[in-house]
């Protein structure tokens, strides 16, 4: 566990690399924007928007690997999206979606990343799971609620409060006994000793406190498996 937990020690500059870049258009700041579901009117189109959103917020319900429905089980855990996107993807410096749908399709290492490719990655990593197919109710689901929450900011703009909060560059290398101090100070009363969290009660799916390693969380390709991110 130790060696897990001396991760959250760890930062690096490129994790905070970006993360403000693009909150300004030319000179002019760019203030931060998410859409209000509340006021959305009947309509299956916004059914799809609300439908994206409740993916996000209770995703193992829908298609977690305990999911109500057999045939929709797409996760290999039953974490949930707003576990990292907290909020429901709303939250500034908690990876919101804010600019997420304007900011796709992107070059990454001299490919072209759509916004359907990332949906995946995460499905694949953090959920560490299969593919949501790609022309499927649940895709389109997501990025119809990306969408919206993303109305009226600036093509290709990153706004300010995306990303995470950077952090200060540490001034020694991760040590495995000075994180599990840090655990055991800040982390452990939510998180628990074993690092599992905490399962919500039946008839619940998934987790109040999600699990920090082990099968039912993300795997090692996840974004949280990475020193920086986890410490942000």
């Amino acid at each position: 566990m130790g060696t897990i937990i001396g991760l959250l020690l760890g930062a690096a500059a490129g994790a905070a690399a970006g993360y403000y870049a693009g909150s300004y258009l030319g000179s002019r700041p760019v203030n931060w924007y998410s859409a209000d579901i509340a006021k959305l009117g009947p309509g299956p189109e916004n059914d799809l928007i609300r439908y994206g959103r409740d993916l996000i917020v209770n995703t193992p319900r829908h298609i977690g690997k305990n999911a109500t429905d057999p045939a929709t089980r797409y996760a290999g855990n039953d974490l949930s999206c707003q576990n990292c996107h907290l909020n429901a993807g709303l939250q500034r410096f908690a990876a919101p979606f804010v600019s997420t749908f304007t900011t796709f399709p992107m070059m990454v290492d001299d490919h072209v990343l759509t916004l359907t490719d990332r949906i995946n990655g995460c499905m694949r990593r953090s959920l560490n799971g299969e593919d949501l197919p790609s022309e499927g109710r649940e895709m389109e689901a997501i990025v119809a609620y990306l969408k919206f929450v993303g109305k009226g900011t600036p093509e290709g703009v990153r706004v300010p409060g995306m990303g995470l909060r950077p952090i200060e560059n540490p001034t020694s290398p991760p040590d495995a006994r000075r994180g599990e101090a840090v655990y055991v100070q800040l982390c452990v009363t939510c998180h628990k000793e074993d690092g599992q969290g905490e399962a919500k009660p039946s008839p619940g799916v998934g987790y109040s406190i999600p699990p920090l390693w082990g099968e039912a969380s993300f795997n090692a390709g996840a974004g949280m498996a990475k020193t920086a991110y986890a410490a942000s």
